[in-house]
């Protein structure tokens, strides 16, 4: 796993939650990524999670008193100047009202009150997170920097269901790390396709593409991370789509270009990263095709092509394609480049296995450059934005 969050020191506060025990996960998690995690406890989260546990998961003495009786240090505001993120996960509604109104009376209250932003990450009861008093807290720490990773809707603790739930652990993890990386495509709205498309044959069977979706996704999440408003077009896969992003599924290429030309009006961001089809059926059989003769010929057509038409509609400022080739990898890309009036291409090498890895390599092609990048995919998604924000 890439350390995403080396050398970082990050303050993990855990409130008297049912949720709280998945704060042992977060930790884990953020230390997997590099991250050096301190906790710090509302004496309420010590009922539903164990001391000794975040002490030796953490590898640190847990801040459980304001001012300890063994050691008069002011905590709060030591770790406030040393912390690089405050993370409350699980708030309950009472520890955000608090920290709405500046109260500090355990430790989590007073570090926040101390370091004075952070993400937070409720968790309650549907009718406590719906009460027009969280509402109306959540929107003020939002007013003042707070990073608020909305609750997921579910099954709750006391039996009901509705909105409520700790966000998912992936969801967090994937907002701290997107805290750290700057806000370079802020303001800019980015259209992403990812994964790949489906023509159908008969009801049952239909021609593809082993795309897993990993390269759109990770472009779609950076961008957000990045401070850009975000709209993800994808094909099927079995990817969760990131936080903070509006998701878009489809299916065949008609449906991707419909979406396609709908989204992209006003963006100034296109990249095309979805495997599109170039070829479908030309007839499409209503019902499922018996096996019986030895051989059958299915007869095909050309796809839209979306990307040029986006390229030559001129609705979007900067548009990216991907050249997946099996030869010649840079002619290829350049000629693709050119031909669709792109302004930038990334070209992949794909013969032998290539989709649906976690990592990749590619060459970032423009008129005037050519620019070799490999690592994670999250790596390389960051490098390719990085490189149209210089451009735009």
């Amino acid at each position: 796993m890439e350390r995403t969050l080396e050398g970082k020191k990050i303050l993990l506060g855990i409130s008297g939650s049912i949720a709280a025990y998945k704060a042992i996960e977060i930790m884990r998690e953020l230390q997997k990524r590099g991250a050096d995690v301190h906790v710090a406890v509302t004496p309420n989260a010590l009922k539903f999670v164990s001391e000794v546990v975040l002490r030796t998961l953490s590898g640190h003495s847990v801040y459980r008193e304001v001012v300890p009786e063994e050691n008069p240090e002011i905590r709060h505001t030591s770790l406030a100047s040393s912390v690089d993120l405050f993370l409350l996960a699980p708030a309950t509604g009472n520890t955000i009202a608090k920290v709405a109104c500046g109260i500090a009376d355990n430790p989590v209250t007073a570090s926040a009150l101390a370091i004075g932003g952070g993400i937070i990450c409720p968790a309650m009861n549907v009718k406590m997170y719906e009460n027009p008093a969280t509402v109306d807290n959540l929107k003020l720490l939002r007013d003042r920097g707070y990073i608020i990773v909305d609750s997921d809707e579910g099954e709750l603790a006391c039996g009901v269901s509705g909105k409520g739930r700790l966000a998912r652990v992936e969801t967090i993890v994937e907002t701290v790390e997107g805290y750290f990386i700057p806000d370079f495509l802020s303001g800019k709205k980015v259209v992403v396709t990812a994964g790949p498309t489906r023509e159908y044959v008969d009801p049952v069977r239909f021609i593809s593409n082993p795309s897993s979706g990993k390269m759109g996704y990770e472009l779609a999440r950076i961008a957000r991370a990045a401070g850009a408003e975000v709209v993800l077009i994808s094909g099927k896969t079995c990817l969760q789509p990131p936080s903070g992003v509006k998701f878009v599924e489809v299916e065949t290429v008609d449906e991707m270009r419909r979406a396609v030309l709908k989204h992209v009006k006003g963006a100034d961001i296109y990249v095309s990263a979805a495997a599109v089809g170039d070829y479908r059926p030309v007839k499409r059989y209503e019902n499922k095709i018996k096996k019986g003769a030895d051989r059958i010929v299915i007869e095909f057509e050309r796809t839209p092509d979306i990307l040029s038409e986006v390229a030559r509609s001129g609705l979007v400022r900067f548009v990216v394609g991907f050249a997946a080739e099996t030869e010649n990898l840079i002619e290829n890309a350049r000629k693709k480049l050119s031909s669709k009036g792109l302004d930038m291409v990334v070209a992949n090498y794909v013969k032998g296995k290539v989709f649906g890895e976690d990592e990749t390599e590619c060459v970032i092609i423009g008129s005037d450059f050519e620019e070799r990048v490999s690592g994670s995919k999250r790596k390389v998604a960051i490098e390719i934005l990085k490189r149209i924000s210089e451009r735009l």
